[in-house]
């Protein structure tokens, strides 16, 4: 072994090791161990709590509805923009305008 290796083995081996302080239960905390959000009414904070407490397979499941919601949604905008396309190339003027977002 180095020197150098020789001394840092002896640095940590000789440190006396503390042990944790015991710390006392606050009113304060959860007891059951969940989210504490000051905010009244936090829809995070609420959607967090709820999640906790259900299966993995219903957060699993509302992921996905969640998903196909949001796929349904985007369908029905392309489909409005396509027939504002259409209306565009008719000649007639639009009332809306396409802003491509990503």
């Amino acid at each position: 072994m180095t020197q150098a290796a020789k001394e840092a083995r002896k640095t940590t081996t000789q440190r006396p090791v503390e042990p944790a302080p015991e710390t006392e239960p606050n009113a304060s905390d959860s007891t059951d161990g969940g989210h504490v959000c000051n905010v009244a009414l936090c829809p995070i904070s609420m959607a967090l709590s709820a999640a906790e407490r259900v299966q993995p397979e219903v957060v699993a499941h509302l992921l996905v509805a969640g998903r196909e919601f949001f796929l349904a949604a985007k369908a029905v905008m392309d489909a409005r923009a396509d027939d504002l396309g259409r209306d565009a190339r008719s000649g007639e003027p639009s009332r809306m305008e396409r802003i491509d977002i990503g």
